[in-house]
């Protein structure tokens, strides 16, 4: 995919997963006082791609139904609720302060008024759910599916760090000290990609489209998911803050096991280099600036960013395949959703 390709393709996915804002709002700010308007919308305009919406959409269209279509929207507005739901919970388990550039709620409006708003999203999703008509039933058993896989997501990212501030008896027991890839995959089909795969369903699934068809959406989004986590934790490593949106080196600060970059690097590394890079990782007793200035060098001694690039890309090979045998109605989207896939990889190269 060449830039004039990309740029279209980003273009294209905001418009399409911005058509879903209305919606959103619709289902967020239903009998909510006035006075909690901006906070509860303060996270939905942190910016973002919009991509888990398009996606539904997408779909939707691929088999024959118009984006505009209400059951699609809905469907569509759930599906980001469900992602920014996420994002307010997982910047208070992380004390994250920045996304995109911008304050995220909790550090705007304090982790007490931020679990508020949570709550009202999580109400908000199930009325997107029910705005589905006959799909209600099955869209509110994917939605619920879904937040329990991020969960779960969640649960192992939190085992995977190890810093020793979450000073709890379940943490302390269940701590990962060691992350193998099959670890890592498990972690990131919760906490990323279940959610691409939802999307995905659903945009199939209101359009009326086979059971088998519906597996095959899935499967697109379950890969598609992967290439983007695996794209976004080269981001974390490799990247800078002007051109990521949010704090870079943040896996390393929070001394987290679970980036790919960080168990690829371990692989790759003689066993006396990756005793050092994990040591670094694990000490409790070095500053921020200095832990990131010792694991960087031996990232880049690892020579992890090929393997990276191409193992990202393998995944996005997998999602297209998961299409290709599919008959869609509108002819023009096989090309535009394997143009997503390489678009969820190339964004980080």
């Amino acid at each position: 995919m060449n830039n004039s390709d990309f740029s279209e393709v980003f273009s294209e996915l905001s418009v399409l997963g911005r058509s879903v804002e209305e919606k959103m709002y619709e289902f967020l700010l239903k009998d909510i006082h006035s006075d909690f308007i901006d906070l509860v919308k303060w996270q939905t305009k942190t910016g973002g791609k919009r991509l888990r919406p398009a996606l539904t959409l997408l779909f939707a269209r691929a088999f024959g139904t118009s984006s505009n279509d209400l059951e699609s929207r809905s469907a569509a507005a759930g599906i980001e609720l469900i992602h920014t739901y996420s994002l307010i919970l997982d910047d208070i388990i992380d004390r994250g302060d920045l996304r995109r550039g911008k304050k995220t709620t909790r550090a705007k409006f304090g982790d007490k008024f931020a679990i508020l708003a949570a709550i009202i999203y999580r109400e908000a999703i199930y009325d997107a759910a029910k705005a589905t008509g006959e799909n209600f039933s099955n869209t509110i058993d994917v939605y619920s599916k879904t937040i329990r896989h991020l969960t779960e997501g969640e649960r192992l990212d939190i085992l995977f760090e190890q810093k020793e501030d979450r000073e709890n008896e379940y943490f302390q027991s269940n701590r990962y000290m060691d992350v193998t890839l099959e670890d890592y995959l498990e972690m990131i089909r919760g906490k990323t990609a279940a959610l691409l795969a939802a999307a995905c369903k659903l945009g199939a699934m209101v359009a009326g489209a086979s059971l088998d068809e519906q597996k095959c959406a899935e499967n697109y989004g379950w890969a598609a998911g992967i290439a983007f986590q695996i794209a976004d934790d080269y981001l974390d490593i490799f990247s800078t803050a002007d051109t990521f949106g949010k704090v870079i080196f943040k896996d390393i600060i929070e001394q987290k096991l679970g980036n790919f970059v960080i168990v690829q690097a371990l692989r790759l590394l003689d066993s006396t280099d990756a005793r050092i890079l994990k040591d670094c990782l694990t000490d409790q007793k070095i500053s921020d600036e200095e832990r990131i200035s010792k694991c960087n060098p031996l990232i880049e001694k690892s020579k992890v960013k090929e393997f990276v690039m191409n193992e990202a890309q393998k995944w996005a090979n997998e999602a297209k395949m998961n299409i290709a045998r599919l008959e869609f109605r509108d002819k023009s989207m096989h090309e535009l959703l394997e143009q997503v896939a390489d678009f969820s990889v190339k964004r980080a190269f």
